[in-house]
């Protein structure tokens, strides 16, 4: 990832600064500019005449009959068409001498008429005159007419004699109401959650079709040029994609950006011509929008619910900009090109597909939901629909987002890999059989050998590799400092998790007017504190203290057959019942059976989505990249037995819970192997996940089930055992930088980190054990 700002930098600046990008900038800008003003001024009515506004500035009355006309109220009653109106009452002159004497008319042009009331017999009649400088046409006098000939029938009924509230209800407008049953409410609301995924489809699959095109180009066919061993010296493969990818995205953020901003203009120019031609009628193409909206997403927060949305949209343009440069990645002409672009086609109208009709078939059921909210290809369409008609909460809207960056993350270092293997190779053969590859790591397996020398030892001889006494200090130093970064996960995630929590809460009381006992002991908020704590704040913590030892990695690619594979995650099974029985009957006799497992139970009770997610899916994840990968790539080297405890020890200890330790520790032993062996910790976090979404899900789904399931489970798991025991296939290898057990196991667990690692989670054990004594 050497210099991948450089990447990005250059081909940006060599993107913004080719004509086709400004050319195109400046016509789709001017394109929307127009679109918007013209779509404003349509849909506000405008150009409807019956809407438009009316200039007339001054009106003369002359009034001979007894009709008493409220005049105030005329102006008042009609200001919205006549905003500029004035009506002044004359008396002593006739209309007609009135509308040629400049001294009451005017000398100045201006929109005027005069009208006089008589009557003659049985009919009252009006007259209007237009004065010769007045800018008023037949049809102005006409529509004034029409208007002011209401306000007379009122005057004639009105001086009958009756009363001016049976007036009032004679000549009132008759009101329409419109009631929806529930039923239709569902309808509409159905509709306006199909249209929106269908608008970020379509504006997904437009930025893919403009963009998706020169991501593919720049990866392509730059991979036979010459101008690519100058890059490849710049930054690595992974870099180069990243950097390169960035930079479209970046680019793409500008052309947004510039037509946004012609947007507003267009919707400013369209807001002015609307309001020359119909008046202030503050109509907002916002507003019609919100009207469209379940009522939950029409509130105060709707335009944090909108920008939301935009940061998700930019997430999955960003996603799906990954996938077009991973099909990108193989093709290096022209046909092979377009060949591949058709994939990222495909993989995109099936995510938009799935994200479509899997609520609509299943109508909204929350598992099937929860799975595409998860799935990158369908969360990338599902989430801002998601968020602006609020469907889902914004912490939801977070943890999912997370997951997506994640993903996208992971993406961005498997089309790394690929476009490594792929360099200077042409064809299309075997896409996805070398992705798979790439995903377990294969087709970049190392030998044993690669990471077996101390650093800048790999072109010595043998005789002259690093020393036992060299060893010894290397080892000591990785452990330690793993033990410290442990230390800084634990008391990251309790203490600075902890302080973090506490003001959360806080607010969260103040806002809401809940006590804090009640908030802490709500599931969900008590599952957004460990979320926070440990994943957002203690993980990194972790990682980047882990980063200082500044030692190399050993990452051996090896497999293990299916059979072992299967056997290990049946073996599970029976091992973490039985220790789990043994830890219960342990913190009861050490509690004086007063100890509860709350915590546990509720966050495995299923009664809360995100605690569900953060067990099955988070967990697993983390869990395994902290104790797995992080700890044994950097100690298996010394000794694959020792590094394998160690880290199945800090993985139970590091739960703080005595209800857990025990079996925690035996599946880290399990998956430690599994890791050692193969090098692919995505192995070890499904076996994770299997493990903790059988409780979390299934037993809260489907108690009965789940214990069919258990049995089953158990059986198998105790065959399994009595299978690996006849094969004998457990095999730990020997590495040239090995240290002796006993020394290592001694520096392993001896060390000032580890210890200080220890003595915390063990306090932090008691605590939890002993507190529900201690508070009565």
């Amino acid at each position: 990832m050497n210099n991948w700002l450089k990447i990005l930098k250059f081909t940006y600046m060599q993107a913004i600064k080719s004509t086709k990008f400004i050319i195109s900038t400046i016509l789709v800008g001017i394109a929307i500019l127009i679109a918007t003003g013209v779509s404003i001024v349509v849909v506000s009515g405008a150009l409807n005449e019956e809407s438009q506004i009316n200039y007339l500035e001054s009106v003369y009355l002359i009034n001979e009959t007894d009709l008493s006309i409220d005049i105030d109220s005329f102006v008042q009653k009609h200001q919205k068409e006549y905003p500029f109106l004035s009506i002044t009452l004359l008396t002593g002159i006739s209309a007609e001498d009135a509308a040629s004497d400049p001294s009451i008319v005017g000398t100045e042009e201006e929109s005027s008429l005069v009208l006089n009331i008589s009557e003659d017999g049985e009919s009252c009649n009006l007259t209007i005159y237009i004065p010769a400088n007045s800018t008023a046409g037949s049809s102005d006098a006409e529509e004034f007419a029409d208007s002011f000939s209401l306000e007379l029938k009122n005057a004639k009924i009105k001086s009958i004699g009756i009363s001016e509230e049976k007036l009032g209800m004679a000549i009132s407008d008759l009101s329409i109401s419109e009631v929806f049953t529930e039923e239709s409410e569902e309808e509409d609301f159905s509709f306006v959650t199909y249209m929106v995924p269908m608008i970020v489809m379509m504006i997904l699959y437009f930025l893919i079709i403009l963009y998706g095109q020169s991501i593919g180009q720049i990866i392509s066919m730059e991979k036979t040029s010459k101008l690519m061993e100058y890059i490849l010296t710049l930054s690595s493969p992974t870099g180069i994609i990243f950097g390169k990818v960035s930079a479209i995205f970046c680019e793409a953020l500008t052309q947004i950006f510039v037509w946004i901003v012609c947007g507003v203009f267009g919707l400013m120019i369209g807001n002015t011509i609307s309001t020359r031609l119909i008046g202030d009628t503050k109509f907002s193409i916002i507003t019609l929008f919100m009207d469209m909206l379940p009522d939950k997403a029409n509130s105060a927060n709707f335009y944090v619910l909108m920008v939301l949305a935009i940061i998700a949209l930019l997430v999955a343009f960003l996603f799906y900009s990954f996938i077009s440069a991973l099909f990108a990645s193989f093709a290096a002409t022209a046909e092979e090109l377009t060949q591949t672009q058709s994939i990222s086609v495909l993989t995109l109208l099936a995510g938009f597909l799935a994200s479509l009709y899997v609520p609509l078939f299943t109508d909204y059921s929350k598992v099937p939901m929860t799975i595409i909210r998860i799935i990158p290809i369908t969360s990338a369409f599902i989430l801002p629909a998601d968020i602006i008609c609020a469907r889902i909460s914004i912490v939801e809207f977070v943890i999912y987002l997370t997951l997506l960056l994640f993903f996208t993350v992971m993406l961005a270092v498997l089309t790394g890999r690929v476009y490594k293997n792929r360099l200077f190779k042409k064809g299309t053969k075997g896409i996805f059989k070398e992705i798979l590859r790439a995903i377990t790591g294969k087709a970049t397996a190392l030998s044993n050998d690669s990471d077996s020398k101390a650093p800048g030892t790999d072109n010595l001889p043998g005789d002259l590799l690093i020393t036992k006494y060299e060893r010894y200090d290397r080892a000591k130093k990785a452990y330690t400092v793993i033990g410290f970064s442990l230390l800084t996960l634990i008391l990251g995630s309790n203490v600075i998790g902890g302080i973090v929590g506490n003001v959360l809460f806080k607010l969260i009381s103040g806002h809401r007017h809940i006590d804090l006992m009640s908030i802490y002991q709500d599931t969900t908020f008590l599952t957004v504190l460990n979320i926070i704590s440990i994943y957002v704040i203690a993980c990194p913590l972790c990682a980047l203290v882990a980063k200082l030892s500044n030692d190399s990695v050993l990452k051996v690619k090896e497999t293990i057959s299916k059979n072992q594979y299967l056997r290990l995650i049946f073996i599970m099974f029976p091992v973490t019942i039985a220790l789990s029985y043994f830890s219960n009957y342990l913190a009861s006799l050490l509690s004086g059976g007063e100890a509860e497992n709350s915590i546990i139970e509720s966050l495995v009770s299923g009664d809360s989505l995100l605690a569900v997610i953060m067990v099955s899916v988070l967990a697993p994840i983390f869990e395994e990249l902290i104790f797995r990968k992080l700890i044994i790539d950097r100690t298996r080297k010394f000794g694959e037995a020792v590094a394998i405890i160690y880290s199945a020890f800090a993985f139970g200890i590091f739960h703080c819970n005595v209800y857990q330790i025990f079996y925690a520790f035996a599946l880290g032993l399990i998956l430690g192997y599994v890791y050692v062996r193969t090098g692919n910790v995505l192995l070890t976090i499904i076996m994770h996940m299997i493990v903790n979404s059988s409780s979390s899900i299934l037993y809260p789904l489907a108690p009965t089930v789940y214990t069919y399931f258990v049995y089953v489970m158990i059986a198998l798991g105790i065959g399994s055992v009595i299978v690996t025991i006849i094969k004998r296939d457990i095999i730990l290898k020997p590495s040239k930088d090995e240290v002796a057990a006993k020394e290592l196991s001694s520096i392993a667990f001896t060390n000032s980190g580890t210890i200080l690692f220890t003595v915390v989670c063990i306090l932090l054990m008691a605590y939890s054990l002993f507190s529900p004594l201690l508070l009565g």
